[in-house]
């Protein structure tokens, strides 16, 4: 996952106030953008809402784009900003931890257990066991990551997810890749210490396989019963689940904690954020009349 570069000229004549430049700028940076902000804020709706928020920045701010610094990390530099302080529809807070994680999916499979089932994930699986224990997979994962401050959630994507380099994602954080490095190992050991002692998608002799808490996410949706879970990311859309099917096939055989973050799928920005930017850009004057460009 990056965000793309446009091109210096596209910049140029988006600066100047061309609107086919400008569209083609939103949209070579808001994938990325959208999925940076679906991993800082955990839901579909937050982070089409800063999405909004960091393309009109960007759009706005054009003109004091010096070219000191790369625009992609220009791009990173805003969103760094805007995340890092975002409200949220569900308010984040301490319950929000790798420890209360582990306490619930303890509990999930203390359930199946319960249900004379221990081995849980013994018995043949539907399809759409599998399809729930993968999203139960994709869901707990991002759990994992709201458990960071989003300081070093930030760190943590930007290596992980976004594959900077630590000078790339020094200048973004504007630290010295030297502290970046610091923050990164401290994000990491809390991060995949956790996924590796706990979580059966990393080590596949671990206690909490995903399909082994079905029982128990059944229950709840029976019962009416709140799950004390931390809320997990809206719906899978289909082309992103099958998208996530290769890449956990392909990455988990890698043994390694990180390659459970990097198999979340590439996920979709609604189609009507740069619908809307235009709409608020003409609103405050910025577009003018731009009929004569269509």
């Amino acid at each position: 996952m990056k965000i793309s570069d446009p091109g210096q000229d596209v910049i140029e004549r988006a600066t100047q106030g061309d609107l086919p430049a400008l569209d083609a700028t939103l949209m070579a940076i808001q994938p990325g953008v959208f999925n940076l902000s679906v991993r800082m804020l955990g839901n579909r709706e937050d982070a089409a809402d800063a999405t909004q928020e960091i393309l009109l920045k960007v759009v706005t701010n054009l003109g004091g784009f010096r070219h000191q610094a790369a625009f992609t990390t220009w791009v990173f530099q805003i969103a760094r900003n805007h995340l890092l302080t975002a409200s949220t529809r569900s308010r984040e807070s301490p319950e929000v931890s790798l420890e209360s994680l582990g306490e619930r999916l303890q509990l999930g499979l203390a359930y199946t257990a319960s249900l004379g089932d221990p081995q849980g994930a013994a018995r043949i699986l539907t399809p759409e066991d599998k399809l729930a224990a993968r999203q139960v997979a994709l869901g707990c994962t991002q759990n994992m990551l709201l458990a960071l401050d989003r300081e070093q959630r930030l760190v943590y994507v930007l290596d992980v997810v976004f594959g900077l380099t630590s000078t790339e994602a020094a200048e973004v954080l504007a630290i010295s890749p030297e502290a970046y490095r610091q923050r990164l190992s401290r994000a990491r050991s809390r991060l995949d210490g956790f996924a590796a002692s706990a979580c059966g998608q990393v080590i596949r002799s671990a206690d909490c396989q995903c399909e082994r808490q079905l029982p128990a996410l059944a229950h709840m949706a029976q019962s009416g019963s709140p799950s004390k879970q931390p809320a997990p990311l809206v719906a899978i859309h289909r082309r992103e689940r099958d998208e996530a099917e290769r890449q956990f096939d392909a990455l988990l055989r890698m043994g390694d904690a990180a390659a459970v973050f990097r198999a979340h799928p590439s996920y979709e920005a609604p189609e009507a954020i740069v619908q809307s930017i235009r709409v608020v850009l003409r609103a405050e004057g910025y577009l003018g009349d731009d009929r004569a460009a269509h």
